[in-house]
């Protein structure tokens, strides 16, 4: 079996039954633990974490050498898009047309996740199965890669942003027609597409709205009725109140929410998955693609969302990390390390963000058992880290 050491980009093949020193440990279960650590697993999980009493004690134990490394629990990216390769929109979707060559690329990228400590990942969907090809193949043992939980294709409304997505639905009478058959196709999570797309070239502008509150509302009685979770594309102040009021369980992206919104969204115990990496990224690691006035309105945008995350995190908002990986600058794996700086930019504390980026996220993509490190959590659920910061 193997286990992430996510600060090298590798991974380290170790014994299911095995015993190492490490420098300490951090999990939302467990807490930080800055002392050296002997650690023991069996059957490849962890047994005992036993804090040792000095350096002395290190050496009076034959183990693997991990004393410079702490053990985390692996990452979660909750918002990615497998299908899609962060250099080209336009390009991969005619890409799309030879399918060994999107295979070859989100092998690839599963590995690569892996490698950077991320075990576990929630695909967004796209129209041809790509992603859920992918989970079903790393599920099988056919591909190696995290833990997959993919919305298969969205729900969107047909001629409407989102055709990449899904197949689309002429209104919500054409949707309840063919309701069962989407579902009985086989998906995780549903995605229901509520809005279009925010403007580079005009502040505050977004794409129109989809679904009425009351259509939204029997999109979403019609996925937990078979206990599945909603996730929500949203952005606008809208859009947004649609989705809220329709009760979905996360709004991703959420671009121009304001702080009546993330109220109601407390109250309501709903997540946000604010995706600051297609934005930030772009002013991040500048090209010539987008003209000044892109560059002011994306800045505007950025400072925006930055904003209103801190004031989620002193709402005690539920905040997910996703980074809508696969879009323009936002690289599969890396990008989630970009998303994690931009969190704590907000002006959360990085502890905080660590713990949005496992146990919150466990629960955003309905797997509580991912984003662990306790007595019983599997070896390759976790992730080796040279140094904390």
């Amino acid at each position: 079996m193997y286990i992430s050491c996510s600060s090298e980009r590798k991974m380290v093949e170790i014994p299911r039954e095995g015993e190492a020193i490490i420098a300490g440990y951090w999990s939302p279960q467990l807490d930080l633990c800055s002392h050296p650590v002997s650690l023991k697993w069996k059957d490849g999980k962890v047994n005992t974490l036993e804090t040792l009493d000095s350096l002395e004690s290190c050496a009076k134990i034959s183990s693997l050498q991990w004393n410079s490394y702490f053990l985390l629990p692996g990452w979660i990216d909750v918002h990615v898009h497998l299908a899609l390769d962060s250099l080209d929109f336009y390009q991969c979707l005619e890409n799309w047309a030879q399918p060994s060559l999107i295979e070859d690329n989100i092998e690839r990228y599963l590995q690569r996740y892996l490698e950077m400590g991320i075990v576990g990942i929630r695909d967004g969907g796209d129209l041809p199965g790509f992603s859920w090809m992918a989970k079903n193949k790393v599920r099988e043992g056919v591909w190696s890669g995290p833990g997959i939980i993919s919305v298969r294709e969205a729900v969107n409304r047909a001629g409407m942003y989102g055709r990449f997505l899904g197949r689309g639905f002429i209104d919500f009478l054409d949707w309840r027609d063919k309701e069962s058959g989407f579902f009985d196709q086989g998906l995780d999570q549903l995605k229901v597409i509520v809005t279009g797309l925010i403007r580079f070239d005009a502040f505050h502008k977004v794409g129109p709205t989809q679904w009425t509150v009351e259509e939204l509302k029997g999109l979403v009685e019609s996925a937990h009725e078979r206990g599945k979770l909603v996730m929500a594309h949203a952005s606008g102040e809208e859009g947004i109140s649609v989705a809220i009021a329709a009760g979905v369980d996360s709004i991703e992206h959420g671009y121009y929410i304001t702080t009546g919104q993330l109220e109601l969204m407390k109250k309501k115990n709903i997540a946000w998955v604010p995706t600051v990496a297609p934005i930030g990224n772009i002013l991040k690691y500048p090209s010539d693609r987008y003209s000044s006035l892109e560059i002011d309105t994306l800045k505007r945008i950025l400072e925006g969302q930055l904003s209103r995350i801190y004031e989620a995190y002193c709402l005690d908002v539920r905040m997910g990390v996703g980074t809508d990986a696969g879009a323009y600058r936002v690289p599969h794996a890396e990008g989630f390390y970009d998303e994690l700086d931009w969190m704590i930019q907000a002006g959360i504390p990085r502890l905080e963000v660590y713990r949005m980026a496992t146990r919150e996220n466990s629960q955003i993509v309905g797997k509580p058992d991912w984003g662990r490190l306790d007595i019983g959590t599997p070896m390759n659920q976790l992730q080796l880290v040279n140094g904390f910061r």
